[in-house]
């Protein structure tokens, strides 16, 4: 049975130092990386299990964040179909992106790799983000 560490780092462009991914690996033998696609937002209305299947002429992953695990030796495992959820007022949603959200549907929110769920009905809109699971060999 292998130990699983699984990092979430809060800065988007945060890198592991390479003495720390060193360090790591004489500990762990795996790595599972959840990854936000850096060009996802640019395709909100395709799902995130297409998004990742999508490959360049070479084989790699259109998406830049993702090539670069596949570069690193990484596996695209899974999709995280629920990595982040933000659910909130109407009025809290205006607020937040500045777009009238006035209509019950999806709204697409500039930088959201989906479109929102608007409810006028009950006042309120949904968020819901997937990501893609990574695994990387350690050893």
């Amino acid at each position: 049975m292998s130990d699983i560490l699984s990092i979430i780092p809060t800065d988007p462009h945060w890198q592991p130092a390479r003495d720390a991914a060193e360090r790591t690996a004489a500990i762990f033998s795996e790595l599972f990386a959840p990854v936000r696609p850096n060009r996802k937002h640019l395709q909100p209305r395709v799902p995130m299990a297409d998004y990742a299947a999508l490959r360049r002429e070479d084989g790699l992953p259109v998406d830049p964040w993702l090539r670069v695990h596949v570069r690193a030796g990484g596996v695209i495992e899974k999709i995280a179909r629920r990595s982040m959820v933000v659910a909130g007022t109407l009025e809290e949603w205006r607020g937040w992106t500045g777009l009238p959200f006035d209509r019950t549907g999806d709204v697409e929110v500039p930088g959201a790799l989906v479109p929102v769920h608007c409810d006028t009905d009950h006042g309120r809109a949904v968020y819901v983000e997937a990501n893609v699971w990574v695994r990387h060999r350690l050893q």
